[in-house]
């Protein structure tokens, strides 16, 4: 590598980046992805606007990569670097249903308090497959700001940005700040991580929480002290409270004490005693306090979770060809090979992850999230074969930029086109009625086995209004239709008890039809309630390819 000279280093990553577009576009038929899939974001974007942009960013980034500053102050340039990535999808749609049931827990602690969610977590609210932490730091915001989505979408965009700095910080302390650097850049180069950030979901904070247990136990190795070893143990605590599937990936911690043994075995190993023992007595305090709960949840997981898991699949290249950028899944590759030519031991604690990936079959790229930082440290250290800093430098930019445009002109407007960005557009149209209130009622999906009353969490997310649905979320047929699919739970959702006994309850209401087609007339059941109902507005946005729709339809009482 060493017989290009540095322009001709440049010259080369700026005519691959410029050809690793069209050959993805070409091959966009194999993208299995079931929500962002090449072969629907492109389907209505031509390739010829987003090359251009892609050759103007390329060229513009170039520069950048001949100064010192970023690497100077790493820190502050991955902490406004992903501010400035993240602003335009702040105001992104809710996607997916999952977001109902953190809303609805979040709910729960900003009306009844925190003590009472930690009581009836597990009772009264029902956690489905998901742990505490996420939806109680949802339910702190609610609690100080109100039940705003941009709140949600703000904090989870500070959260974001934090975690390139982390990558900086761990790559720092496996190798060195260069490997450190080119990591935190690395990690936006994927255009499917922007969609996910402003989402009401736990991905993010459990790619986060996650990155800071490893970063914080990697440096209590180094530093020792009861300080160190306390934020340890907490840090490590918040990764298992905020994700199951965080579980076996912590199992990485016992590869580092392994590999950092080499130097010093008896102060590693005393350092590493003092955090498990904080972590025992962490986690028996969360054993007495939930520990059935936790058990039922584990029996799920075998029994449901871990089965769908061989169903729920979209495939290795959709996920590292498409949904990441192939900068960084080739340079992670080369990083493997180069670690095990020079026997270094460290690549050991990034490959856990690849490992446990291809252990447990992780082929859809949701569930692949936390592990992208790792993926871009391994980049990173593949990189630093290339002699010039700058030309490392360059290749990670021009990943980064061309995840951002295609994310941008590709990913975003699609999104937005879906049926669900339907329900964020009437949110922000009901709020313009005089009424307080509304009613609303779902129509069974044709097409898909998810109860639609699902959505309505969602919607009350984006309305200032009282939703008032005397109508009962879940049907025995409809469990019964929905035991092995992945949206099961929008059946097994409980039904607050402030959608159907309030003030407003009985009263004639602003009436929202939520269906999976558009539809002009009231259902028969609320026609002696509505005669002279008359339409007001329709929402009918659909891309058509997802079987779950929600077009909604808005009448006036009278």
């Amino acid at each position: 590598m060493h017989y290009l000279t540095k322009k001709e280093w440049l010259l080369l990553v700026l005519f691959l980046t410029l050809v690793t577009f069209p050959l993805q576009y070409i091959c966009r038929t194999l993208d299995m992805s079931t929500l962002t899939s090449w072969r629907w974001v492109f389907a209505g974007v031509g390739p010829a606007r987003v090359f251009i942009l892609i050759l103007i960013a390329a060229l513009l980034v170039m520069p950048l990569s001949m100064t010192v500053l970023p690497e100077k102050y790493p820190g502050r340039f991955l902490f406004f670097s992903a501010i400035l990535s993240i602003l335009p999808f702040l105001s992104s749609p809710e996607i997916l249903l999952d977001s109902a049931r953190y809303f609805l827990q979040a709910k729960y602690l900003a009306q009844h308090g925190t003590a009472a969610f930690l009581r009836e977590w597990g009772g009264h609210i029902n956690p489905w497959t998901d742990l505490p932490l996420v939806p109680l730091i949802y339910g702190f915001l609610f609690k100080l700001f109100g039940e705003e989505k941009l709140v949600i979408a703000l904090y989870n965009g500070l959260l974001f940005s934090f975690i390139p700095v982390l990558t900086y910080l761990t790559g720092k302390q496996l190798w060195d700040r260069s490997t450190g650097f080119i990591g935190g850049v690395f990690i936006l180069a994927s255009p499917y991580l922007f969609t996910q950030v402003p989402l009401m979901l736990v991905d993010i904070h459990t790619m986060f929480f996650l990155l800071l247990a490893i970063c914080v136990f990697l440096y209590t190795l180094e530093r020792g002290g009861f300080y160190w070893s306390l934020g340890s143990a907490m840090s490590i605590n918040l990764a298992l409270c905020s994700k199951y599937s965080t579980w076996p990936m912590l199992g990485v911690l016992g590869i580092i004490v392994l590999v950092r043994m080499n130097s010093q075995p008896l102060i590693v190993m005393k350092r590493s005693l003092v955090v498990a023992v904080l972590i025992f007595f962490l986690l028996a305090v969360l054993y007495l306090w939930k520990g059935e709960v936790i058990l039922q949840q584990l029996y799920f997981l075998r029994t449901y979770q871990l089965a769908g898991l061989k169903r729920w699949q979209e495939g290795y290249l959709a996920a590292f060809f498409f949904q990441v950028h192939p900068f960084l899944t080739l340079a992670a590759l080369f990083g493997i090979c180069r670690a095990f030519i020079k026997r270094d031991k460290n690549i050991l604690i990034p490959v856990w992850f690849v490992a446990l990936a291809y252990i447990l079959e992780l082929k859809r790229v949701r569930y692949l999230l936390p592990l992208l930082p790792f993926l871009a440290l391994t980049g990173a250290y593949g990189l630093q074969r290339i002699p010039h800093s700058q030309v490392r430098s360059y290749v990670a930019y021009c990943g980064m930029v061309s995840s951002l445009v295609i994310a941008l002109l590709a990913y975003k407007p699609f999104l937005e086109s879906t049926s669900m960005a339907n329900i964020k557009d009437a949110g922000r149209f009901l709020d313009t009625l005089t009424s307080k209130a509304i009613e609303v009622y779902c129509l069974p999906q044709a097409r898909s086995l998810g109860n639609t009353s699902a959505a309505v969490p969602v919607l009350d997310l984006y309305t200032d209004k009282v939703i008032v649905q005397e109508q009962a979320w879940s049907t025995v047929a409809g469990q019964q239709s929905a035991q092995n699919i992945s949206l099961r739970f929008t059946w097994e959702l409980q039904q607050p008890d402030y959608y159907r006994v309030n003030t407003f309850a009985g009263l004639k209401l602003p009436l929202v039809i939520i269906a999976s087609e558009p539809t002009d007339d009231i259902p028969l059941e609320l026609r002696k309630k509505y005669p002279a109902a008359t339409l007001l507005r329709h929402f009918n946005k659909s891309s058509g390819v997802f079987r779950y729709q929600t077009f909604i339809s808005v009448f006036t009482p009278l």
